[in-house]
């Protein structure tokens, strides 16, 4: 049985989409989806890491993180024009509300993001 969105947003973590699962847990998300592409590789994708972790606790209730490794997911980040990571983007409602790319504060994360 598929996740429910509603308990995937009460987490305080990012969640962890693969190619798979991803229509499932994100375009079929009842509440809006915040979306990494990065990779374990990614020096800035690192960098990031903390800054992803605090806005998921942030965020926990209202929206979903999640993280979807570019090495291991082939078909998804070319759905985005993902090209460069990491890449962040706003899912609502199964269509994109917002993206911002590179690394950055957690401020401008959300600002760039809409949120």
């Amino acid at each position: 049985m598929p996740r429910q969105s509603n308990d995937i947003a009460d987490k305080a973590r990012p969640l962890d989409v693969t190619d798979a699962d991803f229509a499932d847990l994100v375009d079929g998300s009842t509440v809006p989806v915040v979306v990494e592409f990065w990779s374990p590789s990614c020096m800035h994708c690192r960098k990031m890491a903390k800054v992803v972790d605090l806005l998921a606790e942030e965020l926990s209730g209202k929206y979903v993180v999640a993280k979807v490794n570019v090495l291991d997911n082939a078909v998804t980040p070319p759905r985005f024009g993902v090209s460069g990571i990491p890449a962040f983007f706003l899912i609502k409602g199964g269509e994109v509300a917002g993206r911002a790319l590179g690394a950055m504060s957690k401020g401008r994360l959300k600002r760039e993001l809409g949120i």
